[in-house]
């Protein structure tokens, strides 16, 4: 399993593109988990680059709103969830035909402000405003309150938590300043390229397991 971060290697997903696109001699609709949209917007570039009788489209959002849309029968060849969970229905109804695990997701505190980040715990416990991904829609969001329990903290600030329809509108409020912190994923944090992080100790929460699924429409335009 590879870690996931910014700098995840092209070289593994273009080969499950290419398991839908190789054949198709056209466009390519791809869902993607807004925790994954720097990865998937470089890999749409190198992949058009390469293989350039394919247009790739792709649309973001949170990993449930995306499944539901799909379930619902929205157009998607592809969908990078950041939960296997959303993979494994998806196939139990016949809407998907292969899904494959590729990254586990990690987690971060993030400030825009200058923070002593040697204990995000702390951090989080001084902060008025905490942003995360709703855990209604958004595994990250689940994973950041799975944290927050863990830590004992979430009792304490629960009143203070500040949701975002999705992992980058979370990080969006702590960017702009309207959360003092957020708990996000880290490849959206590198990709912003400021402020300052403190990773979340894997124990803490529950595995993030990134996953590609080949839904049933992208396997019809195959056929």
């Amino acid at each position: 399993m590879t870690e996931m971060s910014y700098n995840f290697p092209m070289g593994f997903l273009i080969p499950l593109l290419l398991l839908v696109a190789i054949s198709f001699g056209e466009t390519l609709y791809i869902a993607v988990a807004a925790s994954m949209r720097p990865l998937f917007v470089e890999l749409a570039e190198v992949f058009e680059s390469e293989h350039r009788n394919v247009e790739v489209r792709l649309t973001f959002g949170s990993s449930g709103n995306l499944y539901r849309q799909i379930a619902g029968g929205a157009p998607y060849d592809l969908f990078a969830s950041a939960d296997v969970l959303y993979a494994e229905k998806l196939r139990g109804t016949g809407k998907a035909v292969y899904y494959r695990e590729f990254a586990r997701g990690r987690l971060v505190v993030f400030s825009a402000r200058n923070k002593d980040y040697r204990d995000g715990v702390e951090v989080l416990r001084n902060s008025e405003r905490i942003a995360l991904a709703s855990p209604r829609h958004a595994p990250y969001g689940r994973s950041a309150v799975a944290f927050l329990k863990r830590a004992g903290l979430y009792e304490e600030v629960r009143h203070r938590l500040l949701y975002g329809a999705n992992t980058a509108q979370a990080l969006q409020f702590a960017a702009s300043g309207g959360a003092d912190a957020a708990v996000v994923p880290l490849s959206l944090v590198l990709h912003y390229g400021k402020g300052r992080f403190w990773e979340v100790p894997r124990d803490l929460y529950p595995p993030i397991r990134h996953t590609l699924v080949l839904t049933s429409r992208g396997e019809g335009k195959r056929s």
